[in-house]
């Protein structure tokens, strides 16, 4: 499937996707939906982002209004929004592709990743944190070793035999100069360290230094030092799948 032809079955299969794919009618969770308060939001950002506590979402959804310009509940708001469509979206493509989502970490799936064609190469991997389905990914820091940020661990450098994938795992080269791409690889390198943040719902706005998810690691070394943005939609989240989705990721082999 394309990439227009994913994002197109995701936005327009919403409501019909809510009774075959999650076995509910079009207007289960609609008592939920009416209540617009920042507590509402949170709650639900909370538990569909496990690993995260209420206090600490909160403090993260505040930070990133201000950074943002944006008042906190409306942030919530969009960034809920978006973590359901990307939920949706996740269970879609699974039922399409027959996929079986594992847990996200360590070296989960029966695949393996092979060397990559140059530095700053990046790669997808269908898998879960915690139960919530949205991929997983990281960065070449040279051909042979990545980067990634995992839970627990927070961010690794492994050799690239160390890391098992999932069917339909993608590695892909990033539009830019190989400058860039060394430069990118070099900055997702300084941050091994880093501990794991849970957040994703808006981790664009959130810290480059610090706690990150996987795909604040790769979307800000690209950021940071290509002056690029591969986040496909620019929601306020970047999420592994928006990298595999971005105009900028070519896919060159498919796993």
């Amino acid at each position: 499937m394309t990439k227009k032809n994913r994002k197109t079955t995701a936005i327009f299969s919403v409501v019909l996707a809510s009774s075959l794919v999650l076995g509910s009618s079009p207007m289960a969770g609609s008592a939920q939906e009416t209540d617009t308060s920042f507590e509402s939001y949170i709650n639900q950002l909370v538990e569909k982002q496990p690993g995260i506590t209420k206090a600490e979402l909160e403090l993260e959804i505040s930070e990133s209004a201000k950074e943002l310009g944006m008042d906190k509940q409306s942030l919530a708001k969009e960034a809920l929004a978006e973590l359901n469509d990307k939920e949706l979206a996740a269970q879609i493509e699974a039922k399409e592709t027959g996929q079986l989502i594992s847990a996200r970490g360590g070296s989960s799936g029966t695949k393996k990743l092979t060397k990559a064609n140059q530095r700053g190469d990046v790669f997808y991997t269908p898998s879960s944190t915690l139960g919530i389905s949205h991929g997983h990914n990281g960065i070449y820091y040279t051909t042979d070793y990545i980067v990634e940020s995992i839970p627990k661990s927070g961010v690794r450098k492994i050799h690239y035999t160390g890391r098992n994938v999932e069917k339909n795992a993608v590695m892909q080269s990033v539009k830019t100069s190989q400058a860039n791409r060394n430069a990118a690889a070099n900055w997702a390198n300084s941050r091994v360290g880093d501990s794991y943040s849970y957040n994703f719902a808006t981790n664009r706005a959130t810290s480059t230094t610090g706690a990150k998810n996987c795909s604040k690691l790769v979307w800000s070394a690209y950021k940071l030092k290509a002056n690029i943005d591969i986040d496909a939609d620019k929601g306020a989240g970047v999420y592994p799948v928006d990298i595999r989705d971005s105009s900028y990721t070519v896919t060159y082999k498919k796993l």
